[in-house]
């Protein structure tokens, strides 16, 4: 490669980098800005009505958890996915 094409490619180089630099120093402005401007509304504690999900997710556990569960009759090592590969082969 000739000098003149090596400058050429460094000055082009050099070129991209600072439009790159002045890009990631808007987009770190705009971040601040945005993080700013998020975070004093962020809630403290959760909102009380997470706890009744909360609740039902425990009675849910709970009514599930003495569930026995159906073993798939293609693979009895694990647990019916309903994947209706019984109906369609006609079990």
């Amino acid at each position: 490669m000739s000098d003149l094409s090596q400058n050429n490619t460094e000055r082009d180089l050099a070129a991209i980098f600072a439009v790159l630099e002045k890009m990631d120093q808007r987009l770190d402005k705009l971040e601040g800005k945005t993080r700013a401007a998020v975070l004093p509304q962020a809630p403290a504690s959760p909102h009380p009505s997470t706890d009744k999900f909360s609740v039902a997710e425990a009675i849910a556990d709970s009514i599930f958890a003495s569930m026995k569960e159906k073993a798939c009759q293609f693979e009895p090592d694990k647990p019916c996915d309903h994947c209706s590969m019984c109906n369609s082969r006609g079990f």
